[in-house]
């Protein structure tokens, strides 16, 4: 099983009824996110919500079924410094998304464009990357 690391783009995408939604269930991987991505994504529900034409609480039971293993800051804290370095003066928004690929040495999808300027390159995965 391939373990993928998920920015919160890719969630509210699945959620707006994006090629994700069918992704994120795909058996051969094994998805996860941080619980700070996942704020960042409760942020959004309302404007999803609204996008959509679906009520919010349904938004909200829809994203509990995502299949993601969330994460929390101690599983990565060791890295976290490092992931700053990286991405702190691109996103700041992104450093704990980026610290947890960091720690699980795997890859991670975004449409976000600021992971390609990481410096060293990081693996990045594309919802193009999946077809």
């Amino acid at each position: 099983m391939i373990r993928i690391v998920v920015d919160a783009n890719i969630i509210l995408s699945a959620l707006l009824g994006g090629s994700p939604r069918f992704i994120l269930f795909d058996s051969r991987f094994e998805f996860m996110t941080t619980a700070f991505t996942m704020e960042e994504v409760e942020k959004y529900l309302p404007r999803v919500s609204e996008k959509s034409g679906v009520v919010l609480e349904e938004i909200r039971v829809a994203l509990s079924l995502l299949p993601l293993r969330i994460y929390r800051k101690d599983m990565y804290r060791r890295v976290l410094s490092r992931a700053r370095k990286m991405m702190g003066h691109i996103d700041p928004c992104d450093v704990d998304i980026l610290a947890l690929y960091l720690a699980e040495s795997t890859y991670l999808w975004s449409e976000d464009r600021g992971f390609e300027k990481v410096t060293p390159p990081i693996r990045i995965l594309k919802t193009k990357n999946f077809f």
